[in-house]
């Protein structure tokens, strides 16, 4: 018995994978105020802050420089979080004076945060958003085989390194 050809799937275009990430982005933030603040008095954005900050001095992030004493530049920080950048400053005055993180202010602009790092109180709750984050992704990515999370931890880096590659510019040419 002769067997019919299957169709084979469409192919899988690039902007299919660009495009993916906004929609698991946004489809991201209510298991994350659910499951991961969840009676934590954080935003999204103040979690993702103090994260990055946790993960910066406790798990060897490289994402952005950390001087020799802990400190990461506010801009430095403004530039890899996903948030709006035009209340950074206003956040991070917010999380001084709440006491998650001990600023270093600028030699010229006195009222300016140059850097910040995070406290040892913000290390508490930075820990269990982060531990929090690592429930919710084994849950959610649960049967999920080890190759897809590989071959899609590759696709995000290729993304960021084209990106980085071209940091000039990196839509230049493609307008017409």
């Amino acid at each position: 018995m002769k067997k019919t050809p299957q169709k084979s799937a469409p192919a899988v275009e690039p902007v299919d994978c660009l495009a993916s990430i906004f929609t698991a982005r946004r489809d991201l933030l209510l298991p994350i105020r659910k499951a991961v603040l969840k009676e934590l008095p954080l935003t999204v954005d103040e979690g993702d802050t103090l994260t990055l900050l946790y993960g910066l001095r406790n798990l060897g992030w490289t994402d952005v420089p950390v001087d020799r004493d802990g400190f990461v530049a506010v801009g430095d920080m403004r530039r890899a979080l996903v948030h709006d950048p035009g209340k950074f400053s206003r956040r991070i005055k917010d999380y001084a004076e709440r006491g998650l993180i001990e600023v270093r202010k600028s030699a010229e602009r006195r009222s300016y945060a140059e850097a910040a790092r995070i406290t040892d109180s913000g290390i508490e709750i930075a820990k269990i958003v982060w531990d929090r984050y690592r429930k919710l992704a084994a849950h959610l990515l649960a049967g999920v085989p080890q190759a897809d999370l590989e071959a899609h931890c590759r696709v995000n880096e290729a993304i960021s390194a084209s990106i980085k590659a071209k940091r000039r510019n990196p839509w230049e040419g493609l307008t017409a």
